[in-house]
């Protein structure tokens, strides 16, 4: 027990004094943007890496949280700490009737219409001017303030708020691995393996779905509330189909179906792109070979050859990250 409460307790620490060696202001903005596409990208493996079933359309929850948040605090004067629940709701109840709708049907289909989705989403929020304000966005959303008392925190100084997105990426993390390892994670590799299968032995492949895909949507709400009180500023570029290729490339490539893998791939990908313009104009096409090169030689996501590496350090240290 004490060697596997090592491995978190030891990355605990170094998250904690990140903020505390790296002062620019720079790094820290890239760091929170990290935990934040850590909170989308563990929700979407619920969906991608255990259950096995590719949606294209998850940047809509993410989209619908900033929103729903942004416009809690815009148009109803509401704070961060009661728009953020909300958009995590919102979003999960968004999936819920959709799932209601689209669960039932597997492959391209099912793609087809994740990407619809998440089409219809950004058009209504895009024509809807008089409530989202359109293609101009929505600007002037504060960073959160807590009031306990004599406590006062103001979480516009980007050290305040890394370690907010820190808990929130911690307890999302933690959440999805406790899903994972109970039977709800079982039901939904059995299904992802052989449907039928599943089927025959009493596991509901709609209902399990509908879990997986309804506890990833509220992640993708919580994501998309921290980054609407981060940045300030939403609009419907949000919605866009490149975040959504992001999200994917950070799981993919982070390692799916793991625990470890979209935290890895979340702080990856979102750092590696801004290190490289020093490039300048051959940045993309180091990227590129980049991820051509992980695909080809770690096809089981950059997670995997950490973990074996460890495997041979003493035993103080055996993360034993396997994909699920």
């Amino acid at each position: 027990m004490a060697v596997r409460l090592l491995q978190p307790v030891l990355i605990g620490a170094v998250a904690l004094g990140f903020p505390l060696v790296v002062t620019g202001g720079y790094h820290l903005h890239l760091a929170i943007m990290a935990l934040i596409f850590t909170v989308l990208v563990a929700g979407l493996n619920l969906l991608v890496g255990y259950m096995g079933l590719l949606s294209l359309g998850h940047a809509a929850f993410f989209g619908i949280g900033a929103y729903v948040s942004g416009l809690f605090y815009k148009k109803l004067g509401l704070s961060f700490w009661v728009g953020f629940p909300a958009a995590g709701v919102v979003a999960a109840l968004a999936a819920l009737v959709l799932g209601y709708i689209v669960l039932r049907v597997r492959g391209h289909r099912f793609v087809i219409i994740s990407i619809a989705f998440q089409e219809i989403v950004r058009m209504v929020d895009s024509n809807w001017v008089e409530l989202t304000n359109g293609y101009m966005g929505i600007a002037g959303i504060a960073a959160p303030r807590l009031l306990l008392g004599p406590l006062d925190i103001d979480f516009f100084p980007k050290r305040h708020f890394y370690y907010l997105a820190l808990a929130v990426a911690a307890l999302t993390v933690f959440v999805c691995q406790q899903l994972a390892d109970s039977h709800i994670g079982r039901a939904l590799i059995g299904i992802r393996e052989s449907e039928a299968l599943a089927g025959t032995v009493g596991i509901s492949p709609f209902r399990y779905s509908m879990i997986a895909f309804t506890v990833g949507a509220f992640f993708g709400g919580l994501a998309g509330s921290l980054y609407a009180h981060f940045i300030g500023f939403i609009s419907p570029d949000l919605f866009h189909f490149s975040v959504m290729i992001e999200m994917l490339v950070m799981l993919i490539m982070g390692g799916k179906g793991t625990t470890w893998g979209p935290v890895l791939g979340a702080i990856i990908f979102t750092m590696l792109p801004e290190y490289l313009r020093v490039a300048k104009d051959f940045r993309m096409i180091i990227f590129g070979g980049i991820l051509v090169g992980a695909i080809l030689y770690m096809p089981q996501g950059i997670i995997m050859p950490i973990a074996r590496v460890a495997e041979r350090l003493p035993r103080l240290w055996r993360p034993a990250e396997r994909p699920a």
